[in-house]
């Protein structure tokens, strides 16, 4: 199934913890998630930069589609109060497809809420069921705060890559369902564990 042609549906949810519910997509969410892409300090660590609300609305409807490919796919964030707050989910790199991010983009008002820990803790718990038993997370090392998320998950740096003249730590976690499995290593990749 295409992205592009990809129709939002009504939000179901996939996961819920305590505070948080990680559900489909839905129209509704593209206004929010498109002013939070357009926002420079969200996009800030980003290699894309900020996006434009067609590159926004082209980016909400792939996410969403993930989940009917994989299983699992980077789901809408949303908060106690039933708003919008960004993404966190399961899904692949165009850089690295054989491995599985567990990944966040949260807006800025969202920040400094324990959302993304949460969140990305709840897709932790819920990888094994998918056959997964590796996450890893791409994390500008300059971004402190998902530096410190992806430390909380439990996840070590293993090594840095360079995309598009920009470091970026790729972190692992990989001891899920009580399986080991063996880093893997992508090209232009330096540094060692």
């Amino acid at each position: 199934m295409r992205a592009a042609h990809h129709a939002l549906g009504d939000g179901a949810p996939v996961l819920e913890t305590e505070r948080l519910v990680l559900r489909r997509w839905r129209s509704d969410d593209l206004e929010p998630f498109a002013a939070m892409n357009a926002d420079p300090e969200v996009m800030r660590y980003f290699t894309s930069g900020p996006l434009d609300r067609e590159r926004s609305d082209a980016l909400a409807h792939r996410l969403d589609a993930e989940f009917d490919v994989d299983g699992f796919g980077r789901a809408a964030l949303q908060g106690p109060d039933g708003r919008f707050c960004g993404f966190v989910g399961l899904g692949r790199h165009a850089r690295r497809p054989d491995d599985v991010e567990v990944g966040w983009r949260l807006a800025r008002w969202a920040w400094g809420r324990g959302y993304a820990t949460e969140a990305a803790r709840a897709w932790v718990a819920a990888a094994p069921a998918h056959g997964l038993s590796r996450l890893v997370s791409y994390v500008d090392p300059r971004n402190a705060a998902s530096v410190a998320v992806a430390q909380r998950l439990g996840m070590s740096e293993d090594h840095r890559e360079v995309w598009d003249g920009q470091d970026v730590a790729i972190y692992v976690l990989d001891r899920l369902g009580g399986q080991v499995t063996r880093p893997r290593r992508g090209p232009g990749t330096r540094g060692a564990r």
